[in-house]
């Protein structure tokens, strides 16, 4: 009779920690209104401070910002993404310092604002002309209260994850790419009734060339209404190992990034038939990553006060890394630019159980993280190289974070 006891107490354990996980979602429109787009510019084409695409008048889809709140007992994990290039740092301490002055129920040391790298966004870093300072301070407000609505509409959820692979090339022309598309699905535990989606795939939003001239969140809108139609609840989507991953194409069009994004998303609500449950308690961990800057390039950006990042005195910049576990089976990983396919697959491979979540672009933008052997070593290419804050920092932050999650 002991025995029977304590085999139904064991199995019951992952069924109370289960339960005890909530989440809340909520979403905002942060299209620029027509004051605001006069002294805003758009991000993610050319040189630095060369980019004409200021004052943009016309929008295709609107920019949206999307927080997720997440709680397991007193464990919080907090997530903003932002339709946007990147954030920049003073950007994101504005936004966590708003959150502290207006509740004390978020955890802001784990509040994560991350960017979908959308091309056809507004930049938030000041490398292209940046945004003026009345829609700043609007974003700021909007995503301190997003991410408090989220909290206050959490509820108990049952969670679901599934893994499948859509069509991303390497853009640098290795024969890798991470082409994986992970999900996590979350259903009102008692009604079963869809609340939201996690989306993580690895793939530049830049269907819309230089040549756009419309705000758009490229792929990524088509992607997310076509779930959001077909399945129900509000998705967020998260961009991974995209450094050097692209959908490859010709055609760069509206028509074009729509039909890219509903293949996408028709791809996820079909790997939802082989999904598996998540369960098991809520853990948050922190990665402190610290590396100098030795790009001049970048450093001369940051003195002009053209570009967006903190540097101490030493030119070296500090920023945490949130490593994320449910359970036993499903880990998420956020990074703080765009890793390489040859830098963050072998990442990706040593975090822990079968669902791995990696998150770029997440609490900071420091341009692309590149294997040392591999910078500078590509033919006619150096994108990449340009906009990389030094030539070791990829091997170094690889290292931090195998030997934090091991």
């Amino acid at each position: 009779m002991k025995t029977l006891s304590f085999i139904f107490v064991f199995l019951c354990i992952p069924q109370f920690a289960f339960a005890a996980l909530k989440i809340g979602v909520w979403k905002e429109n942060i299209t620029p209104t027509l004051s605001e787009r006069s002294t805003s510019c758009m991000g993610g084409y050319g040189l630095p401070l060369t980019n004409p695409r200021c004052g943009i008048t016309d929008a295709h889809d609107y920019l949206s910002l999307r927080a997720l709140f997440m709680a397991n007992n007193d464990t919080q994990f907090s997530l903003i993404v932002f339709d946007t290039t990147g954030v920049g740092d003073a950007l994101i301490n504005d936004i966590r310092q708003r959150v502290s002055m207006l509740t004390n129920k978020v955890d802001v040391d784990n509040l994560i604002i991350a960017a979908t790298h959308t091309h056809a966004g507004l930049d938030y870093q000041g490398i292209w002309g940046g945004i003026g300072s009345e829609y700043r301070s609007r974003i700021v407000d909007i995503a301190a209260r997003a991410i408090i609505q989220a909290q206050s509409t959490a509820q108990g959820v049952k969670i679901f994850a599934a893994q499948t692979h859509v069509p991303v090339s390497n853009r640098r022309g290795w024969g890798i790419v991470d082409d994986s598309v992970t999900t996590l699905f979350f259903d009102n535990r008692k009604t079963d009734q869809p609340i939201a989606t996690l989306v993580n795939l690895s793939a530049h939003p830049t269907i819309l060339d230089g040549n756009n001239i419309q705000y758009s969140s490229d792929y990524i809108d088509s992607l997310r209404t076509n779930i959001e139609r077909k399945r129900g609840g509000m998705v967020i989507f998260v961009n991974g190992i995209l450094g050097d991953a692209q959908f490859s194409t010709t055609e760069r069009t509206i028509e074009k990034a729509n039909e890219i994004g509903k293949l996408v998303a028709n791809t996820i609500l079909e790997s939802e038939k082989a999904k598996q449950r998540v369960m098991g308690t809520l853990n948050v961990s922190t990665i402190t990553f610290t590396h100098p800057v030795s790009n001049t390039a970048i450093l001369q950006l940051q003195q002009s006060g053209a570009l967006d990042i903190n540097l101490d005195d030493k030119n070296q910049i500090s920023v945490d890394l949130k490593y994320v576990q449910i359970g036993r089976y499903t880990s998420l990983l956020t990074f703080p630019g765009e890793a390489l396919t040859r830098l963050g697959l072998p990442i990706k491979y040593n975090m822990r159980g079968k669902y791995h979540l990696f998150i770029g672009l997440a609490n900071a933008s420091y341009g692309y993280f590149i294997p040392s052997d591999e910078f500078g070593q590509i033919p006619g290419r150096n994108t990449e190289e340009r906009f990389s804050m030094d030539k070791y920092a990829g091997d170094e932050i690889k290292r931090v974070i195998d030997s934090s999650i091991k």
